[in-house]
């Protein structure tokens, strides 16, 4: 009897709640999210010599998501880099008066996916947030598409 008076009212609440309210929630959820620093210690580009932090997530082909790289001690720098390790997209600023950086991208396969944050030069350091969300924007059509 305790299962069924539980299960009731759980659908009781869904129903105040309204099922609109619930699927909102769980589309804004994020897919990553973490605080961060880039501090001595950090893994080094040998390109430029700028320290970066790698974080992972599980991403599915034609998801649309918005990723931002976040600070107000250093200019932002952000990579993707897809399943079979290539970079797709990158950010050094989100326009000429926001040093964060932004990636929105339609992802083009399954699997395990790298986001790289990184500061833009050598000297960058200091905290940062990074956040991985499902996208807004409507993927791009297809060109077969009529």
């Amino acid at each position: 009897m305790k299962g069924f008076v539980w299960v009731s009212g759980f659908a009781a609440g869904l129903m105040v709640f309204g099922l609109q309210g619930w699927a909102a929630i769980a589309q804004t959820a994020p897919i990553l999210q973490e605080q961060g620093a880039l501090e001595e210690g950090d893994q080094v580009l040998s390109s430029d010599g700028s320290l970066y932090d790698v974080y992972t997530f599980e991403g599915k082909a034609g998801q649309a998501i918005d990723i931002s790289l976040e600070s107000t001690d250093f200019d932002t720098y952000l990579a993707l880099v897809d399943p079979e390790q290539q970079v797709i997209a990158e950010n050094d600023d989100v326009n000429e008066n926001d040093r964060n950086s932004k990636i929105t991208v339609t992802l083009p396969s399954d699997g395990t996916y790298t986001i790289v944050a990184n500061g833009f030069d050598r000297t960058s350091r200091g905290q940062y947030s990074l956040s991985v969300m499902d996208s807004e924007e409507s993927p791009a059509p297809s060109p077969d598409a009529p």
